[in-house]
């Protein structure tokens, strides 16, 4: 029981960073190089990726769905948000 709750706890912490990660770089995204993009989009991809695994095998698949949609949403907003200019 334990492990479970310590396995939702960090799974909502890392759920929350990633999206922090997103809205902290939306300005100055465009700005960085491939691979720092690249990391923070795969950051982002396997963190979703891997919750909606974990509700699709406990047989939650509406969830999952909208899980992964939100996951798409995040990333394109990330990748084709327009810079600020200065």
């Amino acid at each position: 029981m334990l492990f479970i709750v310590l396995h939702v706890l960090f799974g909502l912490g890392s759920f929350a960073g990633s999206l922090m990660l997103a809205i902290g770089f939306k300005d100055k995204f465009n700005e960085l190089n491939t691979l720092q993009k690249s990391g923070i989009l795969l950051t982002i991809i396997s963190l979703f990726a891997t919750i909606a695994i974990t509700m699709v095998a406990k047989g939650n698949m509406i969830a999952a769905i909208i899980f992964v949609a939100l996951g798409a949403v995040a990333c394109g907003y990330l990748a084709f948000a327009k810079t600020k200019e200065a």
